[in-house]
């Protein structure tokens, strides 16, 4: 057999393990999400090993949308952070057997020092396990058997309940209508931020190169390599009004087409008009504009329709 179709069998045995879980899925899920919007604290998953690294990504991702979320590794619960869950924290407790001592000892601790007022979820593979027959509520996510030689190390165990993570994630964007907008609030950094986030004028070129239509073309080569953005802005000579652009591609498509090209002038190369966009636009507009039109820079308006500045592909997006 080759490789790949072992790799193949490994795919089909745990979408068939998924398929399990998702038939099961009863009205627990919806008592959970309801749980979730009454808490009035934190969401904290406590795991160990690979439960606990598949509980770090649930957490993240829930806090992606604004449901505050962490993890607490079982083996140092008992070591001091115990005195990190509240009592109006929801806690999840992960573990497959539902007999992981680390976990259930975890569980008995919390239970001891906030009573009946914690609220508690198990996600585990066994309903009839120490955990789950002890949590507030218990959601079955558990697998027939794992796929890998030995049937023992997580695999089809830990996919489920990383689904189920995803789950959770998408029923409560749904509840909370949450779009790119929220999603871009919880992500000011990198290129969601930039994208969804921060309007043209937060990140466009200010400082801007100009010159007239009788400009010698070696000087508006010049000018253009001055200022580093691959284009400047063209002037009427005697109104002072823009009338128009000139780019590095406008110089490369129009140089041989141009006689005289020493005696040439921005007029000779310019595109006259220009795409624009204003400046309070968020930078996604501006990105889809410029893929629109094929082109790696926007004149930047205000809106008085006066040229404030101009911005580049690689602003909006780097």
């Amino acid at each position: 057999m080759a490789y790949y179709e072992i790799a193949q069998k490994v795919f089909a045995q745990e979408s068939d393990a998924l398929t399990g879980v998702a038939a099961r899925l009863d009205d627990h899920f919806d008592r959970l999400i309801e749980m979730i919007r009454k808490t009035g604290g934190r969401l904290i998953f406590i795991g160990i090993g690979k439960s606990e690294i598949i509980a770090q990504k649930i957490a993240a991702s829930l806090s992606s949308i604004g449901q505050p979320s962490f993890v607490i590794d079982a083996a140092n619960a008992y070591h001091g952070d115990l005195g990190r869950v509240a009592s109006d924290d929801l806690v999840f407790f992960v573990s497959n057997s539902g007999e992981t001592q680390e976990v259930i000892r975890t569980f008995f601790a919390l239970q001891a020092i906030h009573g009946e007022a914690l609220t508690t979820v198990s996600l585990t593979g066994a309903p009839q396990s120490t955990l789950a027959t002890n949590t507030t509520l218990t959601i079955d996510v558990g697998v027939d058997e794992e796929v890998d030689v030995t049937g023992l190390a997580p695999t089809a165990s830990t996919t489920a309940t990383l689904v189920f993570g995803d789950a959770l994630l998408v029923v409560l964007e749904k509840v909370r209508q949450f779009d790119k907008e929220n999603f871009a609030q919880f992500h000011p950094g990198g290129n969601i931020g930039r994208m969804l986030l921060q309007r043209v004028k937060h990140v466009m070129h200010t400082r801007l190169p100009y010159v007239t239509e009788d400009t010698p073309i070696n000087e508006v080569i010049y000018r253009i390599s001055d200022f580093g953005l691959g284009i400047t802005m063209v002037r009427n000579g005697q109104t002072h009004a823009i009338t128009g652009i000139v780019t590095d591609g406008d110089i490369r498509k129009k140089f041989l087409d141009v006689p005289q090209v020493k005696r040439s002038q921005a007029s000779d190369y310019m595109t006259r008009g220009f795409i624009s966009i204003n400046q309070e636009e968020r930078n996604q507009a501006a990105w889809q504009k410029m893929a629109a039109y094929s082109i790696s820079n926007l004149i930047v308006e205000d809106n008085d329709h006066q040229v404030v500045g101009v911005v580049t592909i690689h602003d909006v997006l780097e």
